[in-house]
């Protein structure tokens, strides 16, 4: 499963890091790539990110390695979810990555339980990860809030939601502009996630797109969510000599629709620089 890899990569900095002459620890993977080799429809998944590069829960225990100074962190190695995968939700010792100082653990709004860093089994890592046990009865589809405290203050909060009813269609462009030289490409995002923005790893559906302007799709189209963990990506790239502005539709089967608009610059990059 996804949550043993971060824990590897845990364990694997802690034990790097109890050893001063150490200048750097190699983790494989960063993606996930095309193999022949103990793949998965042909795709090798080590990666903390995905073949399209949207990060795993392999990245979690990562985005937690940060000064709480630069900004505070709560990233759950786990999805808040009560389907036929979890039926009881995380389980125990549940891992939560974090640079907060306490963690406060609610479920459906009542005090669950509150986390010290696991600095027993992580005593080298600066940022270890908090355990909670988070074997529970889902049928109520109870929602989750993660309260997370630096020097005895608030410094963050997220919220979870189990109810798949109220999942909402995600899908954003990385460029607001790309150049119109015929090579020049955008990634689009797609993916589904609770109320809160939590991805949702087993959302299904299919992703149906239409282009207007001087762009072309590059990738699966209609996308299947499923078969890709509830995340996606396609990419625009641009016609030759073209400018103007492209939207793109992306049409989710059960979620609804939204769009995105690529201004196409005429100049090409070389010239901008």
């Amino acid at each position: 499963m996804q949550c043993t890899q971060a824990i590897y990569h845990a364990r694997a900095h802690d034990r790097a890091a109890a050893y001063p002459r150490f200048c750097g620890v190699i983790a494989w993977c960063a993606f996930e790539y095309g193999s022949p080799q103990n793949s998965h429809k042909g795709v090798k998944n080590p990666g903390v990110a995905d073949v399209f590069r949207i990060p795993k829960l392999g990245a979690t225990f990562y985005q937690s390695q940060v000064s709480p100074a630069v900004h505070p962190v709560i990233a759950p190695n786990f999805y808040w979810d009560f389907g036929t995968a979890t039926p009881r939700g995380p389980g125990n010792d549940a891992a939560i990555f974090s640079n907060c100082d306490r963690l406060d653990i609610y479920v459906d709004g009542k005090l669950h339980s509150t986390l010290q860093a696991d600095r027993k089994g992580y005593p080298n890592l600066a940022y270890p990860p908090f355990l909670a046990d988070l074997d529970l009865d889902g049928a109520a589809c109870p929602e989750l809030r993660i309260d997370g405290f630096v020097g005895g203050r608030l410094a963050l909060s997220r919220s979870f939601s189990s109810n798949a009813k109220q999942d909402v269609f995600l899908f954003s462009a990385d460029d607001e502009s790309i150049a119109g030289d015929g090579i020049d490409a955008t990634r689009l995002v797609i993916g589904v996630a609770d109320k809160y923005g939590a991805p949702r790893l087993f959302a299904g559906g299919f992703v149906t797109f239409t282009v207007e302007g001087p762009g072309v799709l590059v990738g699966d189209n209609p996308f299947p969510l499923e078969e890709s963990g509830g995340a996606g990506a396609v990419w625009i790239k641009t016609k030759p000599a073209a400018s103007g502005k492209v939207v793109v539709r992306a049409n989710h089967s059960a979620l609804g629709a939204k769009s995105v608009l690529i201004r196409i610059e005429s100049e090409s990059l070389e010239k901008k620089i």
